[in-house]
């Protein structure tokens, strides 16, 4: 036998809004009682004004599990929402830093001032609350990397005839970069080419 759709008229002959709210009906029913009641402003009202009468005749009662059911749906689709969101952020986030590591351009803003004076070529920068350690990277003309420092000061000595040792001539360059706790880059300079050329030793 087919059942009659779920109307406004079934609800009020069938007093289903009363049945639901004590866990008299099926599961069936139940799910299409609850379908037709959160598109309906009327049945909705008669299920919260009987469930604020029932909780006022049982104030000590903990929420039933018929009443929970009522709630399940929004409540599992305000969740999945919620999942979904935090997902796109996540991945928004991600994508922003990805970028920014890509570019590396808006971390372009440490300021180096180099000298030679006295065979001790010294680079010199200021500090930067957000690093934790830098590191100090020595290039050839044609872009070779020579050698690298690591440092937790904002300045470098090292010796001009170590780097006329390398055999590059006046061609030197160089970059610093600026690195977080995590060991993540967060700051750097643009390549810098030496002031001066390198005295031979």
């Amino acid at each position: 036998m087919t059942e009659s759709p779920m109307t406004c008229e079934r609800v009020d002959q069938e007093e289903l809004d009363r049945r639901y709210l004590k866990g008299q009906l099926s599961d069936a029913e139940a799910a299409a009682f609850e379908a037709h009641y959160f598109g309906c402003e009327r049945c909705w009202a008669l299920v919260k004004a009987g469930a604020g009468v029932h909780a006022a005749l049982r104030p000590d009662a903990t929420v039933s599990a018929v009443r929970w059911r009522a709630w399940r749906r929004p409540l599992t689709i305000a969740a999945a929402l919620g999942i979904v969101a935090f997902g796109t952020w996540q991945a928004v986030v991600s994508r922003d830093t990805t970028e920014r590591d890509a570019m590396r351009g808006m971390a372009d803003h440490l300021a180096v001032r180099t000298e030679l004076s006295a065979g001790i070529w010294r680079a010199a920068w200021p500090a930067d609350s957000a690093v934790a350690s830098y590191r100090v990277r020595f290039f050839a003309a044609d872009g070779r990397l020579l050698f690298t420092r690591q440092v937790s000061d904002t300045s470098l000595e090292i010796p001009a005839d170590s780097l006329s040792a390398l055999g590059v001539g006046a061609s030197l360059y160089l970059d610093v970069q600026g690195f977080d706790a995590l060991r993540r880059p967060v700051a750097r300079s643009p390549l810098i080419p030496l002031s001066a050329p390198v005295e031979p030793p």
